[in-house]
């Protein structure tokens, strides 16, 4: 977890994670024979970006905190 970050940084990261796990591979499978494999491997650059970008930014160690209520 990089940490508390306000919601604009935390979109910028898994917009940046996401292009950059979709064209890594996009671009690893262009190197393969198969005439789609670029198509294929940006789907799942797409899926690891998604998964990357939640390991990123979600807090692991976060706890719910307890209300308390005051009756009177």
């Amino acid at each position: 977890m990089i940490g508390p970050l306000p919601r604009l940084h935390r979109l910028l990261v898994v917009a940046v994670a996401l292009i950059v796990a979709i064209a890594s591979g996009a671009w690893v499978a262009h190197f393969s024979p198969l005439p789609v494999a670029a198509v294929a491997g940006a789907m799942w650059g797409f899926f690891a970006g998604i998964v990357l970008a939640y390991v990123l930014v979600h807090d692991f160690h976060a706890h719910p905190h307890p209300v308390r209520l005051r009756r009177h």
